[in-house]
């Protein structure tokens, strides 16, 4: 992986719960917004934003596992609302945060 795109993986790594945007990545990279996002794509297989919410998903994941409420899982994983959390668990998952949660409570 190239060393620019490891800046950029670092600055959302570093700080999941930030609101990291193209501009930002390119700017810590020293490359061009396009760059990035294509380079990004080749060395991890997602596109930053899609890297981002992995990021949060697993985090929210392993709150919910230690018996965090769902909308506080939401809010300290840097999801908008509890909703957005539950649309993205879903996806990635296969069910919801409440079904998982059900599995640990």
């Amino acid at each position: 992986m190239p060393a620019s795109i490891r800046m950029a993986r670092a600055l959302i790594d570093d700080n999941p719960l930030a609101a990291v945007s193209l501009a930002d990545l390119a700017r810590e990279s020293g490359l061009s917004r396009f760059q990035v996002l294509r380079g990004f794509a080749k060395a991890t297989g997602l596109t930053p934003h899609a890297y981002l919410l992995q990021a949060r998903i697993h985090r929210a994941r392993r709150l919910i596992a230690q018996g965090t409420p769902l909308a506080e899982a939401a809010f300290a994983s840097g999801f908008a609302d509890q909703s957005h959390m539950t649309r993205v668990f879903v996806r990635k998952y296969g069910l919801s945060p409440r079904l998982y949660a059900g599995g640990f409570l």
